[in-house]
């Protein structure tokens, strides 16, 4: 109760436990906020290198991967799907920031599009 507002605090005071205070707090602030969603998908369509250098342009590119990341909550999976939807994943990404890049990188684009498997982000 000490880290939390006081008109929060009133609002949960009453919680038969505090599983029951976590859950109703959990309700409440831990649902995906449409306008920052759609806010975070049109930057990431928007998103291109333009004038930065390549790493000013994939920091860009990753804070609103982790911004997106933060907003789903991405269940966890242990079957054999879990390694299909994790590479399907970082396929996209790596296809979203490629195609930010400036066309003086078509050359290189190219080729890490001719690789396969397609390398990992961090590899690119």
């Amino acid at each position: 109760m000490n880290v939390l507002s006081k008109n929060i605090t009133d609002s949960v005071i009453y919680a038969k436990s505090a599983r029951q205070m976590w859950l109703e707090l959990a309700e409440r602030f831990g649902q995906i906020n449409g306008a920052k969603l759609h806010h975070v998908k049109k930057g990431m369509s928007n998103v291109s290198q333009g004038t930065n250098d390549i790493a000013s342009y994939f920091t860009k590119v990753k804070s609103l991967w982790n911004e997106l990341d933060d907003l789903y909550e991405i269940p966890f999976c242990t079957c054999s799907a879990a390694e299909k939807t994790l590479k399907r994943e970082q396929d996209q990404k790596l296809l979203q920031f490629l195609m930010g890049l400036n066309d003086k990188y078509n050359a290189v684009r190219g080729n890490i599009l001719m690789m396969t498997p397609l390398p990992s982000i961090s590899k690119v």
